[in-house]
């Protein structure tokens, strides 16, 4: 397949680079094309085409003026279901832990040790021993 697109029938142009010195110099201009699966409603099957972005966006456009989903859409969709079911780093327990400082293990096991030290009983603690 040429370079062009299937749907507006764009395709690489010829034409000069200016320089400041205007000493003209032939160039190609080509089109900016994707290679896009898209459904076709008369074989109702996917096809592949290349289209310019600019067909593109316009495609996009007319799906949100007719209130339909378009292609890409749908696949984002179905990549984000399969996602979801995928488990997570967390779920499987591979997060990584947060790392202390020595200076904070030890402020933590001080804390437990006055948490013990300070330790009160509870009016349901004495009403038992009391039983």
């Amino acid at each position: 397949m040429s370079r062009q697109c299937q749907l507006t029938g764009k395709k690489t142009a010829t034409g000069n680079n200016r320089p400041f010195s205007l000493k003209a110099t032939r160039r190609t201009f080509r089109v900016n094309l994707f290679t896009k699966k898209m459904f076709n409603p008369l074989t109702g099957k996917i096809e592949r085409m290349k289209l310019s972005a600019k067909a593109i966006r316009t495609l996009k456009k007319w799906a949100k003026e007719t209130g339909h989903e378009t292609d890409a859409e749908k696949m984002a969709k179905l990549s984000a279901q399969t996602a979801e079911k995928k488990t997570t780093n967390v779920a499987k327990g591979r997060v990584r832990k947060e790392k202390l400082t020595p200076k904070q293990k030890k402020e933590i096991e001080a804390a437990k040790a006055a948490e013990l030290l300070e330790h009160k009983p509870t009016a349901l603690e004495t009403e038992k021993k009391e039983d």
